[in-house]
């Protein structure tokens, strides 16, 4: 039991224990809830406390009543909310303890719980309300900004306000003008005032809401507080808008008062002006002038008409001024009067003027016409005068058909001075008596009388020219061609050449076709020469001369051309003799080497046989070429006797075959006793001539003088030589080997061929060391020739670059600003660069060429040629580049300071804005602005340098470059005045801003300086210590700007003590306040400035500690990097790599060692540190010996990788002497295993040879792989880094050559299997060979370049195919036979020796196919190209006949029909050219079928040429025959026109007759002698006929000359029609005289018969006696009877003649017009229009003939008929249009102006004349203002000539006074300058017209204003008539 009570009481214990620990640990617990607990309250009362507060503070809403307290109230809110913010960390942090006491299990758990959800309810209660009040302060911040910005608009209408309330409404129109403009301004300026008052209060109307603006209810103003501002800003907008359209109003009527007066002023200017050409005395000097003064006459009366129509616009303008009653309007009627009244005087003054202008025009017009007449005169006397008569056949028909024209001219010009002279006719009578008048008419007359004779010599001169032009150009013709052949026969110079020789007498025989056609115009020729000698040409000597010289030529030109026939002949002859010459040569030297190929058949007995069998042939040959040699030698002797001086060329052609012919024997020979011959002797030949072969071809390649023609052809000609000098070397053991068998077989021998054997082996030896001199100066050569090369590339690059630099500067391009200037400089010194690097270039390139010329080049001297051009292309391009450069510079400068300028005005100009802003009015900130100003005057001051720079600059610059004084000169001077003007500006702005407000300025400034001295002390006293180099730099700056700023203040006070003195006059009771605070504040910046000092002393220590350190820093920092570098591990993986280190590593050091000296310096610095006691001396000390313990520690490592590096090197150039020898085995290796085999024998025995020296070269390069064997052992022993890989290198190279030595032994033996091989192929290579030579002759694809080229090859092929199958067919056999016996004897290689025999088989087999291709393909040739010559031929016949056939058509009739008849004989001519190219054609179908494709494009195109170029040669014959023929057609035409026209002339002549008849008998003759013109006339009908049907017939065919023929038929048929009229006017003029007459001579028979009866009536004899009175009854009763028989004759004298009841009737017309009754007057039977014309119409003629029968007898009768007659003739001519007496005359029909009106269209616009101004006659309308023409009154319903009614509003209608040829004119002007003339029928209708169109166009009034005014007095128009006339032409 007691264990167990012990037991349970220990448990019991340890109950309790545990208990109490629990109990304890709860109590603990508890005890920190309880604590916890209360802290929660506490703080839970603190935030309670904290939050009902702030909610206090936040439901206040004092924001204040203006923007300023809402802006403050808003940083306020925002404070408040940042510092909520902020505390919601702490009500988080009881939220944080009461969580923590919910999870403790707090016993109080509801309360806490209860207070936390209080503090959270207070909590957000105060975000809600902050969140509201943040929503109220917005609201009222956005009513604020409204009212503030209504405040600044109505402060803005103030302002604009006073503006409009301004008095100024300008004094003049541009014042006026200017300030509309401002007011413009100002009213765009309201316009933005409304806008801006409309948003305000569209703006402040959501606050005027009663629920508020958000809908919360909250408003920040009273809504009436809004609607008062929003009404007071619209009743101010509204009173603006007033003030503004009041002032518009103003300024628009003072505008109009303004300009009225400008518009005054304006017309009294224009009116002075017109006074002045008014006023003006000039009435001119000659027509043009006052024609001039005229139109400014003109033109003056237009602008003073337009002046008064200007007057009453401002007349109606000044009255409605006067009506509105604008200020100032009152002066405007007297002035207005004023002007009126000046106008009117002017009017007066104008028609003066323009009365003494007009008397002018016609007298100064006269001599103007006058001049023209005298100019033309001149003109043509010059032409006429002329001593050219022409220089050919061209310019003689030109100056004749120019002679015509001018006599035409000059014939029609007579109506010119016919109307010079009825302008001196229509002169007053005082001015057609001046004398100058009448002498200028006789000098006319008698200047054109000289001039039609001249005219006549000078076209005689020009027909006799042009005769002999004629003669001399086809002479000159025929010359040119006799030199052309001659020069051709002068070519044809027979040469050596068959085929020269053959085309030369192809061109022989064209020539002579050619000298056929030649002949006949020779003939033609003399033909015309004999023509012009028979007519006795002027020229006839030299035409005898000419046709002789001629003759002579052609003569000797036959003689020529004979000559040239017989050379021809003998050269083709002897060409013929040497090419039969050179084939038998050819043919025996064929033979001969026939036989040399059989050197080789006597080896064995088999070739012995051969041999002999080929001798026998032989002979057989033999005996024909003896044969073709007797025949040659007989053609020899013939040549010889021919051409003597060929002899010695034919015997040495001879002698050559018999040379051959004598060798061919000899080899016979010595074959027949070379049967014997074999063994070694054989071989040694066979070598001898391989030998000699190769030697010879060797020498010929050698001996080659082709010159390398570019670097790439002169090295790979360098190559071939050297192969060549290989091949040498290794043909020098054979020849030694040769010369010894040769001396051993010639020993002691005498034998002849022995004996030429050691000739050819002496030659041998001598062409042996001949090609080694040979080699060798071709070697020297070739040499040469590359470094030539070389130095053209060289020199063809410098030219190149120097080209390049060349055209670099040629351009010559002036900089137009300093970006230009710069590029360009900048340009041409990176050209001036690349120049320098390109110039070492170039100079090596002179220094070669200098070089290869002291060498003794063969080309020295184009090598110094070119050298030395691009020595001076080189200097001078340096000296162009200098010049360029120093040009450039200097634009460069002039561009700088130009640019410079520009800045430094453009500153001047903005700086001068600033200067002139007037803001200083404004007092509100006239501190800050004079501050500015200050700032503005210093910043002046500084800025004045520039100018002054500018002015150093422009001195230098004018003294560098004197040109450029002009363009530097202006800116300076302009520079220097805006800078005046700157200064003086801103110096009296500077002085206004202190005038302004002096007290407000210093006083403002002293509190200034004192507020930035407290801020600076209080700056000092808490500023921060710096803790590192950058702050320490950004206090330095500081203190800077600092002590900057103090000594501004300072110059401020100085300058604010010397406004002291000023303020003491303005306010001497405040200076001594304000000189205290100056002195105040003047010590307090004292006081500052000792610490100041101080600060700056501290910072620059500071500053000197921190740069220390952070130099050493970086220093370590770079000493790290560049040690990293130093410790690289990387020793280079070749040797290159390892050079490249150790390089690298150079750098390094080098680097190392240049920044040592920064280094000692860094330190230094530390030490200086230290030295001044600074407090972290110890710390500098450590960096000091860290940073030169880092430093050695870097130069050891750079050392020591200096000799790893070392080390490498050596181990790495090992390798590479290891892979240079690999290289070397490897190649050597590559060339032992390749299978190439020699060309032939002699080359493999070469490459055995080079073998053997490539096996001593392997067998010398054992040394090398023992020495790298050593060097391997030396390295292993060493332990060098690479030993391993050395080991392996060293291995792989002695196993490598170990396989190098085994591969030459197989090569070896493959050699010399290949050298048996070549041994047997070489017989049969050359059998290939020669038919391979063959092939290429047989396969040759020349087919000929033309018909004689073909015909020769052909020839040629043909006997190249006999010789080929002769020889060949025996040499295959010989071939065939040896390749048998060699595979019958088992050779090693039989199948290629089979394949070779097969080959020869099929090549011989292709030889004989291809050259029977050979033969077709050349007949083919030989026929196309005999199409193609024909085909050329005919061409060339084509051409030549087409060049042939000439233009001219013929001068006349009888060079037509010889032209006619020589085109025939040219259309025969050609007859036999249309049947070759009809042979053509058949020729061309032919070959079509055998060819295709190009070549039968070809073909077809040839024969299409030839048949077009005939068919062109066809159309231009038919076309010459049908010009020929409209030309004969044309001359006969025009023969016959002129014929006509010459008859008629004539026939007019004889009616135009001045003979006057005398009585009746001469009027019968007369009339009698004008019928048979009439029965003329009638013969003649007949020829006028052919002649116009000849014409017409011309016209329809479209004769080319259509425009002349129809003109020359109207020409005709208007002078028959004029010639009949005539006649008929003749006729009927002569009937009248002749009744004229026969009374006349009726009269005096009465009046004789009366007189002779009037003595016996009058006689008183009555007889004596009976007897007496009977007789005298009788007698008295015979004159009763007689007097009865007169009595009927009497009677007939009184009936009226014809001629006296034509008289009366006009008599009688006129006596009724003048009682204005109508006109019945009876008409003769006879009376005719054409009578009335003739003779009514002239008042003159009826007097004249009434004087004519009054006086009959009286000498003036005759006279003054003569004049009557002529007078009506040549009035009868006119043919313009005339009124008839039914033509209506002007009236009104109804609303219209009727009337008949003849119009001309002079003028299209002003500077443009009608092209038709034609006088026409057409019915005028006047209807509505508008004029229209009708061509009569029944054709109304459409417009003469589609014309449009021409509208008269503006026009302008007046009598045409000026035009003096017709009466009753009018001249219509339209307004764009068009004019019409319109003739009336009388002066009642020309008035009637001009009043209705003056009315229609508007110009009545002022029309009969002019011509009232226009209307001078009697007395002063007489008088200034007088002394107008009086005056003399000048």
């Amino acid at each position: 039991m007691a264990p167990v009570r012990r037991a349970a009481w220990q448990a019991l214990e340890k109950a309790e224990h545990e208990r109490e620990l629990a109990l304890k640990e709860e109590l603990i617990r508890q005890e920190k809830l309880e604590q916890l607990a209360a802290r929660f309250n506490r703080k839970a009362e603190m935030r309670e406390t904290w939050l009902t507060e702030n909610q206090r503070l936040v439901s206040q809403d004092n924001f204040g009543n203006d923007l300023s307290s809402v802006e403050a109230a808003t940083k306020k809110h925002e404070a408040i909310e940042t510092d909520i913010f902020a505390y919601e960390e702490r009500v988080q942090a009881v939220v944080a303890v009461a969580g923590e006491l919910e999870a403790e299990n707090y016993h109080d758990q509801a309360k806490i719980n209860e207070r936390k959800e209080n503090v959270l309810q207070l909590w957000n209660y105060l975000f809600q309300l902050l969140l509201a009040r943040r929503v109220r302060l917005e609201l009222s911040m956005a009513i604020q900004k409204i009212f503030h910005d209504m405040l600044l608009t109505l402060d803005l209408m103030d302002d604009i306000k006073k503006r409009l309330l301004s008095e100024d409404l300008g004094a003049h129109l541009m014042d006026v003008e200017d300030l509309l403009q401002k007011h413009a301004l100002l009213e765009s300026d309201i316009n933005i005032i409304g806008e801006r008052v409309n948003n305000s209060i569209a703006q402040s109307q959501r606050f005027r809401n009663p629920d508020g603006p958000d809908g919360s209810g909250y408003q920040p103003v009273e809504p009436a507080t809004i609607d008062e501002r929003c009404d007071v800003l619209q009743q101010r907008y509204k009173e603006l808008l007033d003030l503004a359209a009041e002032r518009k109003r103003r300024l628009e009527d003072n505008k109009r008062l303004c300009q009225f007066w400008w518009d005054v002023a304006e017309l009294e200017h224009g009116i002075k002006e017109q006074e002045q050409v008014l006023s003006s005395t000039d009435t001119g000097r000659d027509i043009v002038t006052v024609s001039h003064l005229l139109a400014k006459h003109k033109n003056a009366e237009n602008n003073l008409r337009d002046l008064e129509k200007y007057l009453d616009r401002l007349d109606v303008s000044g009255k409605e001024l006067q009506d509105e009653s604008i200020p100032g309007s009152d002066n405007i009627p007297p002035r207005l009067a004023e002007i009126r009244d000046y106008i009117n005087k002017l009017k007066e003054l104008s028609a003066a003027r323009k009365e003494r202008l007009a008397g002018g025009v016609e007298y100064y017009q006269f001599f103007t016409d006058a001049d023209d007449v005298d100019r033309y005169l001149y003109d043509t006397l010059r032409v006429m005068s002329s001593e050219d008569v022409g220089k050919d056949e061209g310019t003689v028909q030109l100056l004749i058909k120019k002679h015509d024209d001018v006599t035409d001219e000059l014939q029609n010009y007579d109506q010119h001075i016919q109307v010079l002279h009825a302008k001196a006719e229509s002169l007053p009578q005082e001015a057609r008596e001046h004398p100058d008048i009448r002498q200028r008419l006789d000098t006319t007359l008698r200047q054109k009388a000289e001039l039609e004779n001249l005219a006549q010599l000078r076209k005689q001169r020009l027909i006799d020219a042009l005769s002999l032009y004629k003669l001399y150009s086809d002479a000159d013709s025929v010359e040119s061609w006799i030199d052309e052949k001659g020069k051709l026969l002068a070519t044809l110079v027979p040469g050596r050449d068959i085929e020269e020789v053959e085309i030369m007498k192809h061109r022989f025989d064209t020539l002579e076709q050619d000298m056929k056609n030649q002949e006949a115009k020779v003939g033609n020729v003399n033909d015309l020469a004999r023509q012009l000698l028979n007519v006795e040409h002027p020229n006839s000597d030299d035409i005898l001369h000419r046709q002789n010289k001629l003759n002579a030529r052609w003569a000797q030109l036959r003689d020529m051309v004979d000559q040239k026939r017989n050379e021809l002949e003998r050269a083709h002859r002897l060409e013929t003799f040497r090419i039969d010459c050179q084939e038998t040569v050819t043919w025996i030297e064929d033979k001969t080497r026939v036989l040399e190929d059989s050197d080789a058949l006597t080896n064995d007995l088999s070739g012995v046989m051969k041999l002999q069998r080929r001798l026998s042939m032989m002979e057989r040959d033999l005996g024909a070429i003896q044969a073709k040699l007797e025949s040659l030698h007989k053609e020899a002797d013939e040549i010889e006797k021919e051409r003597p001086q060929e002899a010695q060329a034919i015997r040495e052609d001879i002698k050559r075959i018999h040379q051959v012919w004598d060798i061919l024997n000899k080899k016979v020979r010595e074959h027949e006793a070379k049967l014997d011959e074999a063994g070694d002797l054989q071989r040694f030949l066979r070598d001898l001539d391989h030998f000699q072969a190769w030697l010879t071809a060797t020498q010929r390649q050698v001996a080659s003088e082709e010159e390398p023609q570019s670097l790439a052809e002169a090295e790979q000609l360098l190559n071939q030589h050297a192969a060549i000098r290989e091949e040498i070397d290794g043909y020098a053991e054979d020849y030694k080997k040769m010369r010894a068998m040769g001396d051993r077989v010639t020993q002691d021998q005498t034998d002849p061929q022995y004996m030429f054997l050691r000739q050819r082996l002496a030659g041998l030896q001598e062409g042996w060391e001949e090609l080694q001199r040979m080699w060798d100066n071709r070697q020297h050569l070739l040499s040469q020739g590359l470094n030539l090369q070389m130095f053209l590339r060289d020199a063809k690059q410098a030219e190149v670059m120097l080209s390049q630099q060349e055209n670099y500067l040629a351009k010559d391009d002036v900089p137009q600003s300093l970006e230009q200037a710069e590029n360009q400089l900048k340009r041409h010194q990176d050209f001036i660069t690349t120049m320098d690097a390109n110039d070492e270039k170039i100079r090596a390139v002179g220094m070669f060429g200098d070089q290869l010329c002291q060498d003794g080049h063969y080309a020295a001297d184009k090598i110094h040629k070119k050298a030395r051009n691009i020595d001076e292309r080189r200097g001078a391009n340096r000296e162009r580049a200098q010049e360029v450069l120093k040009k450039l510079k200097d634009a460069l400068s002039l561009q700088q300071f130009l640019s410079d300028c520009d800045e430094l005005r453009e500153w001047i100009e903005e700086k001068m804005i600033r200067a002139q802003d007037e803001t200083y009015r404004d007092a509100k900130t006239i501190t800050s602005k004079f501050v500015r100003h200050q700032a503005f005057q210093s910043e002046l001051v500084a800025n004045k340098e520039r100018l002054d720079q500018l002015k150093h600059a422009a001195i230098n610059l004018g003294d560098d470059k004197p040109e450029y004084h002009g363009t530097i000169d202006p800116q300076i001077e302009e520079l220097a005045t805006q800078w005046e003007e700157l200064e003086k500006t801103t110096e009296e702005k500077g002085q206004k801003l202190f005038d302004a407000n002096r007290q407000q300025l210093y006083v403002q400034s002293i509190a200034d300086m004192k507020e930035w001295a407290t801020q600076l002390e209080n700056e000092m006293t808490r500023e921060d210590q710096p803790a590192d180099l950058t702050t320490v730099n950004v206090a330095m700056q500081k203190q800077h700007l600092i002590e900057t700023e103090m000594i501004k203040k300072a110059q401020h006070i100085d300058q604010l003590m010397e406004m002291e003195p000023q303020l003491e006059e303005l306010h001497p009771e405040e200076l001594e306040n304000i000189r205290a605070h100056r002195l105040a504040v003047q010590e307090q910046l004292q006081r500052l400035q000792a610490p100041l000092d101080d600060r700056r002393k501290a910072l620059e220590r500071k500053k000197a500690a921190f740069q220390f350190g952070r130099d050493v820093d970086d220093e370590k920092l770079w000493i790290s990097e560049r040690l990293n570098l130093a410790r690289a591990q990387n020793l280079g993986e070749n040797l290159p790599d390892c050079h490249r280190l150790q390089k690298n590593l150079q750098l390094l050091s080098n680097e190392i060692d240049n920044h040592e000296p920064w280094i000692n310096q860094i330190c230094n610095n530390g030490q200086e540190l230290i030295d001044e006691g600074h407090a972290n001396g110890p710390a500098f000390e450590k960096k000091i010996q860290e940073l030169r313990g880092a430093w050695q520690e870097l130069k050891d490592a750079v050392k020591e990788r200096k000799s790893n590096l070392g080390e490498s090197e050596k181990a790495h150039q090992f390798l590479y002497d290891c892979g240079e020898a690999e290289a070397w085995m490897s190649e050597q290796e590559l060339y032992m295993m390749q299978d190439e085999r020699g060309k032939d024998e002699f080359s493999t025995k070469n490459q055995i040879k080079k073998h053997e020296r490539l096996q001593a070269d392997i067998d010398k390069f054992a040394d090398t792989i023992r020495a790298l064997a050593t060097k391997a052992h030396k390295f292993v022993d060493e332990n060098s880094p690479l030993s391993e890989q050395i080991t392996v290198r060293q291995a792989q190279i002695e196993k490598l050559y170990a396989g190098l030595q085994d591969l030459s032994k197989e090569r070896r033996k493959r050699l010399e299997e290949t050298l048996e091989l070549y041994a047997l192929h070489r017989e049969i290579d050359d059998l290939l060979q020669w038919i391979a030579d063959k092939e290429v002759v047989a396969g040759s694809q020349e087919n000929g370049q033309d018909y004689e080229h073909v015909q020769m090859l052909q020839e040629r092929f043909q006997q190249f195919a006999r010789d080929t199958e002769n020889i060949g067919s025996e040499r295959v056999a010989n071939a065939n036979d040896g390749c048998d016996a060699l595979i019958a004897n088992g050779h090693t290689d039989a199948p290629t020796i089979a394949l070779w025999k097969d080959s020869l088989n099929e090549a011989w087999e292709n030889l004989l196919e291809l050259m029977d291709t050979r033969a077709q393909i050349l007949e083919a040739s030989r026929l196309l190209h005999k199409f193609y010559h024909d085909c050329r031929d005919c061409l060339s016949r084509i051409m030549e006949k087409t060049h042939a056939m000439p233009e001219d058509l013929g001068r006349d009739s009888s060079s037509v029909g010889a032209l006619s008849r020589k085109h025939q004989n040219y259309l025969k001519d050609i007859a036999a050219i249309g049947e070759q190219v009809a042979q053509i054609e058949r020729d061309a179908a032919e070959l079509r079928d055998g060819y295709a494709g190009d070549k039968a494009l070809d073909i077809g195109s040839r024969e299409s040429e030839v048949v077009k170029a005939w068919r062109h040669l066809r159309g231009l014959c038919d076309a010459r025959t049908s010009r020929l023929m409209d030309t004969s057609d044309l001359f006969k035409f025009m023969n016959m026109v002129r014929d006509l026209l010459l008859w008629m002339d004539e026939v007019k002549r004889e009616m135009n007759s001045q003979e006057r008849p005398k009585d009746v008998s001469g009027v019968e003759l007369l009339m009698n002698n004008h019928q048979s013109l009439k029965a003329e006339i009638d013969a003649r009908e007949e020829n006028f006929n052919a002649c116009i049907s000849l014409g017409r017939d011309l016209l329809n065919r479209k004769h080319y000359a259509s425009s002349e023929i129809e003109k020359k038929l109207i020409k005709l048929t208007t002078e028959r029609a004029e010639m009949m009229r005539r006649w008929e006017d003749r006729w009927e003029y002569l009937q009248l005289i002749l009744e004229v007459y026969q009374f006349a001579r009726d009269a005096a028979v009465a009046e004789s018969w009366l007189f002779a009866q009037e003595p016996y009536l009058i006689s008183r004899e009555y007889g004596r006696n009976l007897e007496e009175t009977i007789k005298l009854i009788k007698k008295h009763e015979a004159f009763e009877k007689s007097a009865i028989a007169q009595e009927e004759r009497f009677l007939a004298l009184e009936k009226l003649t014809t001629f006296e009841l034509k008289e009366s009737q006009h008599h009688e017309e006129e006596a009724q017009k003048r009682r204005g009754g109508p006109a019945h007057i009876g008409s003769p039977s006879r009376s005719t229009p054409a009578a009335e014309t003739s003779f009514t119409a002239h008042d003159d003629d009826a007097d004249i003939t009434n004087s004519s029968l009054e006086s009959h007898r009286k000498s003036s009768h005759e006279k003054r008929l003569a004049h009557s007659e002529s007078s009506s003739w040549r009035k009868s001519l006119a043919r313009a249009p005339k009124f008839d007496s039914k033509d209506p005359k002007g009236s009104k029909q109804g609303e219209a102006f009727e009337g008949t009106i003849i119009r001309k269209h002079t003028y299209e616009s002003l500077d443009r004349k009608a092209q038709n101004r034609s006088w026409e006659k057409l019915y005028a309308v006047l209807r509505h203002n508008e004029l229209t023409f009708y061509k009569d009154p029944k054709h109304q319903e459409e417009a003469a000539h589609g014309e449009v009614p021409m509208s008269l509003p503006g026009c302008s209608v007046n009598v045409a006074s000026d035009y003096q040829k017709k009466k009753n004119v009018l001249s219509l002007r339209l307004p764009v300058g068009a004019e019409y003339l319109l003739q009336c029928g009388s002066d009642e209708d020309m008035q009637r017209w001009l009043t209705e169109l003056q009315v229609a166009t508007g110009q009545a009034q002022l029309e009969e204003a002019s011509r009232s005014q226009t209307l001078p007095a009697e007395g002063s128009a007489t008088k200034k008539k007088g002394g107008f006339f009086s005056r003399g032409k000048k």
